[in-house]
This record gives C-alpha cells, structure tokens and sequence, in this order.
C-alpha cells in the first residue's frame, strides 16, 4: 500500500507542478504580450540601423524629404509644394503610446492631391521606414496612417521619437 500511496502522492505533485508551470507559462505570455506596443500602421515598417538620410525614393515630388519634428502633442500642419501644380498638405500628429513615454507614435492625414509615399520614423539609435508603394499594395501612396513607431532600443523599451522624414507623390484620390 504504501508503494501505491507514494505513486499517487508523485503524481499528484507532477500534476500540480505541471498545473504551475503552464500557469507561469500563461502569466509571462500576457505579460509580454499586454506590454507590447499595437502596431495599427497599414504597412510593416522596414528597420533602418541609425540615423539615415532623409532622402526620397525615385519618383518623389522631391528627393529630400520633409523632415518634421515632435510639437509638445500638438498637431502641426505643412504646405507641400507639387510642382506645376500647386499646394497639397499634411496634417501630423505625434501621440502616447499606452505605458510608454510621450511621442512615441505618430499619425498623418494628407490633403490636396497629395499622398505619402514613404516615412521613415527615427527614435533611439535606429529607425522604421513605411514604404507605401505597389509593392505593398499603395501605388499612388497613402492618404493617413496611424500607429508609426521607431523601433524598440537595446533596452527593450519604445523610444521617444526624435524626428519622421516624409516623401509624396502626387495623388488622384484627394484632389486639389
């Protein structure tokens, strides 16, 4: 009898440790997963080591980039020259990601036959490029996108941004 108690003693401990350890398991998952940012931007971002140049693809309206720079979470506003044709705008919003520090996301909104076709989002030592093109399903850019974020630092952390670089194209979705 004793050898069968011992037996149903064990395992009642392998289950119980088991029933532990999946537990744990489950805790960390959640945890991991509720501190992650949600990326909300309608392309995944291409990582960029350091601090690149802020120029535009072939096919630009410039190839320079407007370089745009956290306002206190203000939104700030800018006229974007299209050449022989007028004026197009874009509207840009740096916000909070939840549980991390201030401007840590961006969102935009372009106006005026006008469309991104490129944003490279610098926080910490390196960058995210949006790349909205054919090959991501946008051929004559994007109109907005929320949720643009750096990439997370060495240290784990979702970085302040310091900086976004914007590229256009002319569009025919939101005319003039």
């Amino acid at each position: 009898m004793r050898v069968a108690t011992r037996a149903k003693t064990q395992s009642r401990r392998t289950r119980w440790a088991a029933r532990l350890a999946g537990g744990g398991l489950a805790a960390a998952l959640a945890i991991g997963v509720g501190a992650s940012p949600a990326l909300a931007a309608a392309v995944d971002p291409d990582f960029v080591e350091g601090n690149p140049a802020p120029s535009c693809p072939d096919g630009s309206l410039s190839s320079v980039a407007l370089r745009v720079t956290p306002s206190d979470g203000e939104s700030q506003g800018f006229d974007i020259p299209i050449p022989n044709d007028g004026t197009g705008h874009i509207d840009v919003t740096f916000s909070q990601v939840p549980g991390s520090d201030p401007d840590t996301q961006v969102a935009f909104s372009t106006s005026g036959g006008i469309a991104v076709n490129q944003a490279t989002v610098k926080g910490g030592p390196n960058a995210n490029r949006y790349i909205y093109d054919t090959n991501a399903g946008f051929p004559n850019g994007i109109q907005s996108d929320d949720g643009l974020i750096s990439p997370i630092n060495p240290g784990g952390q979702l970085p302040t941004i310091s900086h976004v670089d914007f590229c256009f194209v002319s569009s025919p979705y939101n005319g003039t």
